[in-house]
């Protein structure tokens, strides 16, 4: 069995769920919280703040431990979370992701990983970030989408975040994805 079938469903479910992830317009339920103040997910094991015109969604309730959209369904974002050591580490997830996205969509450009951190009650957990530029194909239509892959170890899990966006990217957009992403905090 390969890396990427260890990490990921086959493609045509991975397919399905990206698709459904970007372009489904199901009703978002309004989030808990208010805007700008800390929520836990994942059953308290991270925490975030969300953005202004971001809601909750149930899009792939199932395949994640919290999904977000914005109101216009435009962006969204996804957090995954998985054993660590089951597969492989960071790089290991990074690599079979972006597989998957080269074999669903036709990706124009993979931009380079950075390296960084997400803090945590008592240390920072190691982390890995790259963009993903891709044209995705739904019936006869296409559209051209701009990915953001981020990926971090707490030592017992390992989380991956897929965050997207259409193009051309609007800053506004593009910062809150980045906002978005700084606020993660591991609670552990």
């Amino acid at each position: 069995m390969s890396r990427e079938q260890r990490l990921f469903s086959p493609r045509a479910d991975f397919l399905a769920m990206i698709c459904a992830c970007l372009f489904s317009c199901g009703n978002a339920e309004d989030a808990p919280v208010r805007r700008g103040e800390r929520f836990d997910i994942a059953e308290g094991r991270l925490s975030l703040i969300l953005p202004d015109g971001w809601e909750k969604t149930d899009l792939n309730a199932g395949d994640v431990v919290a999904g977000f959209a914005t109101q216009d369904n435009r962006s969204s974002l996804f957090i995954r979370e998985m054993e660590a050591g089951l597969g492989g580490g960071m790089q290991d997830l990074l690599d079979g992701t972006i597989a998957n996205y080269e074999a669903t969509f036709k990706v124009r450009d993979v931009g380079k990983a950075k390296t960084g951190d997400v803090p945590g009650k008592s240390r920072k957990w190691p982390a890995i970030f790259t963009t993903v530029e891709a044209t995705v194909v739904k019936g006869s239509e296409s559209f051209e989408m701009r990915f953001y892959l981020f990926i971090f170890d707490t030592g017992t899990h390992l989380y991956l975040v897929q965050a997207s966006t259409t193009k051309p990217v609007r800053e506004a957009r593009e910062s809150q994805i980045y906002e978005f992403l700084r606020s993660l905090v591991a609670n552990s």
